[in-house]
């Protein structure tokens, strides 16, 4: 799995790219929590590259999901296809995590 991350404005986008599973979710909630340390409360995840998503990397996405939400901000998906998106819509996180057709869409949110 690979993380790029770029600061737009008050928001950061991360493109994650590859596989995210119980080896490397890990890293990518330690990169987004460094970024909600810096005081970034809207982060955008664009997952258009990400192949496969284990239970550990949807568990990710909920306690980033949480701690922006303590925060008063917000964990924005993006660009789900495939499988991904099968898994956020089978295990119903669309429904807590409304999912954008582009990182556009995602940063004119909010």
């Amino acid at each position: 799995m690979t993380i790029a991350s770029r600061q737009v404005g008050e928001k950061v986008v991360l493109q994650v790219a590859g596989r995210m599973d119980a080896e490397n979710a890990p890293e990518f909630t330690k990169e987004c929590e460094s970024w909600i340390s810096k005081g970034i409360t809207s982060l955008v995840v664009d997952v258009g590259d990400l192949s496969y998503v284990s239970s550990m990397g949807l568990r990710s996405f909920m306690a980033i999901g949480k701690a922006l939400q303590d925060k008063a901000g917000k964990l924005l998906i993006c660009r789900q296809t495939g499988l991904v998106k099968q898994v956020f819509e089978i295990t119903r996180l669309n429904s807590i995590f409304p999912p954008h057709e582009s990182v556009e869409s995602a940063l004119a949110e909010g």
